[in-house]
Order: structure tokens, then sequence, then C-alpha cells
């Protein structure tokens, strides 16, 4: 466990208040979650034709008294990410100086002040949201952050600022905030998240340290002169400090799309854009956001599979090279169906892969070695192996209808084997891409919901 020692990078995960651990604490069988969000039929069938809003939700908790269930949570949430390594949270912010969300912005503050205080927050207004702001609104929302004890701030002791969606505003609209705040006081250092990084030039002038919201697919995160290489290069170029984005995978049921991550390939492809890079800052994109199924906090779906990982890599940025292996063990993932576009017991609008990547049904061991060993996957009386080394390897093989089970042997003898939980079907309920997975360190959670 990395203890928030302030070595390079800082690492970040993007917060976003609408998917606390518990929306209404009630049991997790009949929570919201649970009745609305997962189910196809949820909110009054304002997502049937997409098969429900989501396809995942956090790991369920233990009932909390009224008073303080809330704050609760999300100490749980905070201590967590604190305990693989991650520095902060890059909060979403979509209201200004009230209403509801405005208000769980600043308890994410005052939590994370009350329960880690050297666990800093990274506010990031959503320009998506608020591309209607005014100058001022801005201004009065930097000053109220700026009083925050653990606001990030930069090594100079400015704070920092990092809008999402940054070039969504008019020209000139962040140096008139930047000069507003500098009035009443506040020295920001601007972060900006761009969509578009070749929008960067436009922001040199006022920041030097530059960050995007990232690509998703794993051959587009490294191939040099990709998308991601060429984005990263260009920022670097400049002189630029980088916050590097990094995502496990990204799927949309409410949107119809996804983009093909491969397993985990893409979570491990962008970690080593960090590895090789060395930059200032890394954001994780996201911790909580289950409408785009890109967090890797612990969840009923993808358990602690992307959360372990992510232990894995933060440390390896941090100590310069990989963490010893002190014991065998096996991190997995697949999808709970046989993806194909359209492809559900249910009619739905087709969920459409949007990005470079082809779309695979396959399932993926990761195996931590401490000697060599054979990696072993056997599914529907199918067995596969591969020789590993000692350290982290990959096996990969076809996905077919059946439940996955995993084992490393060393000497013909089984070391390490679990089976998971969730059988691989040849036709879901409904659409759904999403990888799933689990860990042989840690006993399953699983969680049935009650329609």
């Amino acid at each position: 466990m990395l203890t928030g020692a302030r070595r390079r990078p800082y690492v970040f995960a993007h917060y976003f208040t609408p998917f606390p651990l518990s929306l209404d604490n009630l049991p997790a069988r009949t929570d919201y979650y649970c009745t609305e969000y997962l189910n196809p039929n949820g909110e009054a069938n304002k997502y049937l034709k997409v098969g429900g809003y989501l396809r995942d939700r956090p790991l369920p908790l233990p009932r909390y008294s009224n008073s303080g269930y809330k704050e609760r949570a999300l100490a749980v949430e905070i201590l967590r990410a604190r305990t693989i390594g991650i520095d902060g949270f890059g909060v979403d912010i979509m209201q200004l100086n009230k209403g509801a969300q405005w208000d769980d912005v600043m308890r994410v503050y005052t939590v994370a002040e009350h329960v880690l205080p050297d666990f800093t927050i990274l506010a990031e207004p959503d320009m998506s949201a608020l591309a209607g702001a005014s100058v001022e609104q801005m201004v009065a929302a930097i000053r109220v952050i700026a009083g925050k004890k653990n606001a990030f701030r930069t090594s100079d002791g400015n704070l920092a600022i990092a809008p999402f969606y940054a070039e969504n505003v008019r020209q000139g609209y962040w140096t008139d905030v930047l000069r507003g705040a500098a009035a009443a006081g506040v020295n920001v250092t601007l972060v900006p998240i761009l969509l578009d990084p070749s929008k960067a030039g436009d922001f040199r002038p006022i920041t030097n340290t530059l960050s995007f919201w990232g690509i998703r697919t794993p051959t587009e995160s490294t191939e040099k002169g990709g998308w991601e290489d060429h984005a990263l290069t260009t920022f670097e170029s400049s002189g630029a400090d980088v916050m590097i984005p990094v995502a496990p995978q990204d799927s949309r049921p409410k949107d119809s799309k996804f983009w093909e991550a491969a397993n985990s390939s893409l979570f491990r492809e962008q970690w080593s854009q960090v590895l090789s890079r060395n930059p200032s800052y890394v954001q994780i994109v996201t911790w909580n956001d289950y409408s785009e199924t890109t967090h890797v906090a612990p969840s009923v779906g993808t358990q602690f599979a992307f959360y372990d990982l992510a232990a894995y890599y933060i440390e390896w940025a941090k100590l310069g090279k990989p963490p010893p292996i002190m014991r065998d063990s096996i991190i997995f993932f697949h999808r709970r169906q046989i993806f194909s576009t359209a492809r559900a017991s249910t009619p739905e609008t087709p969920m459409t892969n949007i990005g470079a990547e082809p779309t695979v049904n396959e399932i993926e061991m990761i195996g931590f070695l401490t000697a060599p060993a054979i990696m072993q996957i056997n599914v529907d009386g199918k067995e596969y192996t591969s020789n590993a080394v000692a350290g982290l390897n990959v096996l990969r093989v076809p996905a077919t209808p059946g439940t996955p089970t995993f084992t490393i042997l060393r000497n013909g003898t089984s070391v390490v084997n679990v089976t998971s939980t969730t059988p691989i079907v040849a036709v879901g309920n409904v659409q759904d891409p999403t990888y799933i997975g689990g860990t042989s360190t840690r006993t399953p959670i699983s969680l049935e919901c009650s329609h």
C-alpha cells in the first residue's frame, strides 16, 4: 500500500458525483441502482430501448443510519482510493455556487478533509454542462474552492482548476477567469482537459500544464504517430507539463455506443504511456462513472479487477520499476456474453462499436508470478495453456459460452486457481459489451437485483 507520498506522478481519479456508493441508503437488492438504473424498465421505461441506463453498479454497502450515510459512503471511497496510491479526486463540477450537485461537490471536499487531510481534490468544472456560465459565476466558485484546505495546489501555491472540455467556451473566457480570480486574491493554474488536443495552442499563452480526455482503444493509445502519441508528443514538445489520462474501458448503453477495449488491453496500454513518459500527473478516467462504464472503483461487475490492476501500475509509476510480486495471483476479465451488435434476447437499439479497434470476444488471464509457471484457462471443455515467466503475464483465448476457470501450475501442481462467478452466455438479455472481472486474492461479492 502506498501512503500518498508525493512521488511523481501525482495520481488523480475523476470522481463523478451522480454515482455514489449509495443513492438512497436502501438494501442493495431494492435500491435505486437495482430497481431503476439496472432495470430495463426502470425510470418509467426511460431507457427501455437501450436495455436500461447502466450495466454495472458499485459494490453494495451495509446500511448506515440515515443521518450521515452519504458522508460515510464517501469516506469509504476516499479510503479505497488512497489504499491503491491515488493522491486525490478530480471532482466533476456541473453546477456553480448552488444546487444539489454543487452541494455534492462541497461534500467531497469536506469528507476528504475529515478522513484524509492530504487527499487533495482537483476542481474540474464540466464545460459540457457549464458552457453558459459567466466569468463572474466561475470566479465566485473558484473563490469558494480556494477556501478549502485540501483543494489541490501546484508547487508554487497556485490553486489548480482543470476544466473538462475547456475549449467549449468563447476565446478569451479563461483569460478573463484567471484575471478575475487574481483580482479576487486567488492565483490560479489552469489545467485544461481537452476533448480536441489540437486546441492546445489556444491555451499555451495562459498555462504550462495540459491534459486531454483520451482515446478508448488499445491501438490508438500507443501506436507511434497515432492519436494519443501525437497529442502527447505535441504537448511535450511545447514544453508543457502533462496530465495523462488512463481509462479501463468505455461503454455507454444510454448512447448505444462503445469502444473495444480488448479486456484490460486499453488500461495496460495507457499505463504504458505513463511509464514511458513519466508525466507530472495522471488522471484515471474514471473512478466511478458507471454511465460510461469507465470506472475502476470496485463494482459488482468488475469486482476488484481494474482496481487491483491500477494499484500495480500506480506503484510501478511511482517507484520507477515494477513492484515486487510477493505471491502468485490472478486477475481475469471477460464479457458476460458473446457480444455482437444488436444481439440480445429483447429488441434494442443496436450498440455500435465506434472505435478503430474491431470487436473481439476473448477471455483474459493476467498472472502475477513469483517464478516461471504455466498459465491455464479452461472453458466449455477446452483447455488453453501458456508458459509464463516471473512477473506480469497475459493469456487471452477465444470466448465461448461457459464458466471460465483460471489456474497457475508449477511443477505440475496447481498453486492458484479461481473460477469466474459469472458464466458467459451465447445471447444476453440485453446488449452488454462491458468487461467484467475478478481476482484470486479476494472473495467475490455477488448481488441479484430484485426488480
